[in-house]
Parts: C-alpha cells; structure tokens; sequence
C-alpha cells in the first residue's frame, strides 16, 4: 500500500515560536494596562491566529501515488485521478517553490486539481516520475517542461 508524501517544512517550531512570542506580548500588554492595551491584545491574539490557519492550511498538503492512480486533497476531501484522464499540466508560483495543476477530462467534465508539490518533501520528482508513467499524454506548459528538464538534469527522474 501507498504512503502519502511527508510536508517539506516543519510545523512544530514555527507554532511553538509564534505561540510563546504571542502569550509574552498579550502578558506584557496585560502587565502594563496602558490605555487601549485590550484592542491591542486582542490584535495579537488575531494575527496569531491566522498564522496558525496558514500553517494548518500547509500541513494538509496531500499527495499519494499508488499505480495509475494520483490522490490529492482538494478542500475538504480526497480526490484521485486516474493517469490515462490526465489532459494537462501547468505549474504556477507560490512562496515555497512552483506547484501544478492537473486538468483532467473526466465523465462530469473538464476537472482541475491542485497538486502542492512545493509543500511535499520530493513531491516534484513524484509527480513527474508519475507523469511520465502512467499520463505520458498530458501536455505539460512551457514552466513544468522546465522544471522536468531541472528533475533530468538532477536525476531525479528517468
């Protein structure tokens, strides 16, 4: 049985860091009651909590490969895809490095899937080497084709 990807990034440090600076901050706003120290509290608090939503969003980057078949997360579920549906390929920029989208005639029509690669410890080479298996049909757009060229050149991929 297949196992999903590992994320690249470590969550545990950025969370402890984030958290420990925030309780210090609110405690010192607390401690010194300057005037309008609640909104500003209240402040921190809000902002810490969206960056916890972002690295929760990160974390549930999914990729599994098992055979012809792709498993990705899509919002709130699982979603595979068969390597023969696959019609194209096209990657765009994120923070963390380039990730790709898969577009995907189906029997309800034209899908698109987003595959995190970025965020996966060796999620390029594993979705190319897939690419290369099981969807050799896809059209891959002019970044992804340079970016398997990159995985070639590394040898990373055959």
């Amino acid at each position: 049985m297949a196992t999903p990807l590992e994320p690249s990034a470590d969550w545990r440090g950025p969370v402890a860091l984030s958290t420990a600076g925030a309780v210090l901050v609110i405690l010192l706003l607390s401690l010194t009651r300057s005037y309008g120290w609640i909104g500003l509290a209240v402040l921190v608090a809000l902002l810490w909590a969206g960056f916890l939503v972002t690295v929760w969003i990160r974390t549930r980057a999914f990729l599994m490969v098992e055979g012809p078949q792709l498993t990705v997360r899509r919002i709130r579920s699982l979603h595979t895809v068969d390597g023969s549906q696959v019609q194209r390929v096209t990657e765009y920029f994120t923070r963390r490095g380039p990730c790709h989208k898969l577009i995907v005639q189906s029997e309800r029509g034209t899908r698109r899937y987003t595959v995190p690669t970025a965020l996966l410890r060796t999620g390029h080479s594993t979705l190319f080497g897939w690419l290369l298996r099981h969807a050799p049909q896809a059209e891959l757009d002019k970044r992804s084709l340079k970016t398997l060229e990159q995985l070639r050149i590394r040898g990373l991929v055959e």
